[in-house]
C-alpha cells in the first residue's frame, strides 16, 4: 500500500486547542506520522476530513453565536457605538471624537469596547462589511466611522437623526 502525502502544506503549528491550523492533527498524531503503518495513514487522513466537517459547523454556530450577539447589542439601545475604549477612556482619537460629537448633540448611547471582545470586534466587521472602528449604529443601522459622523456633527444631521430617534433631549 502506497503512503499518502503528507495533510499539512506547511509545517504544522498548533492553535491553542492542540490541532494543527493546516491539518487538523493533534500534536501526538504528527508525531507519529513516520511511524505509522500506510493503512493508519490513510485511516488519519478519513478522520482528519471529519474534524474539518465537524470544526466547520462549530465554527459556524459559533460565528452565528456572535452574529446574535452582536444584533443583540444593536437592538438593546437606539444608538449603539463600537469603539476602542470607553466614552470616559477612549483609546483611540477617531473613538474620542466620535464620542465628543455624540456628547455635543447631547446624545444618549450605548457603548461597546471592542477591546474587551476580540471576537465580537472580528465578527463586526464582516457583518458591517465596514473595516474599522469606531462603528456607530441608529435604529440598528450602520451610519459609519468617525469621518461621517463628524461630518454629520458639523451639518447638523447627527444631531436631527439622532433627535428622531429619541436619543437626545429635547432642544
Amino acid at each position: 500500500m502506497e503512503r499518502p502525502p503528507s495533510p499539512c502544506t506547511k509545517v504544522c503549528e498548533l492553535d491553542t486547542e492542540g490541532y494543527c491550523r493546516g491539518c487538523l492533527r493533534t500534536g501526538t498524531e504528527i508525531g507519529q506520522w513516520l511511524s505509522m503503518s500506510p493503512a493508519q495513514q490513510w485511516q488519519l487522513i478519513a478522520d482528519l476530513e471529519q474534524r474539518r466537517q465537524a470544526r466547520y459547523f462549530i465554527d459556524q454556530r459559533y460565528t452565528m453565536d456572535v452574529v446574535e450577539r452582536i444584533k443583540a447589542e444593536l437592538s438593546s439601545a437606539p444608538v449603539v457605538l463600537f469603539m476602542k475604549g470607553t466614552p470616559d477612556f477612549p483609546q483611540c482619537g477617531f473613538s474620542a471624537q466620535t464620542v465628543g460629537a455624540l456628547r455635543a448633540v447631547g446624545a444618549e448611547f450605548k457603548h461597546i469596547n471592542i477591546f474587551e471582545e476580540p471576537e465580537l470586534r472580528e465578527a463586526l466587521k464582516r457583518y458591517s462589511n465596514w473595516p474599522t472602528y469606531p462603528q456607530l449604529y441608529v435604529n440598528g443601522e450602520l451610519v459609519g466611522g468617525c469621518d461621517i459622523a463628524l461630518e454629520m456633527y458639523r451639518s447638523g444631521e447627527l444631531k436631527k437623526l439622532l433627535g428622531e430617534v429619541g436619543a437626545t433631549a429635547a432642544a
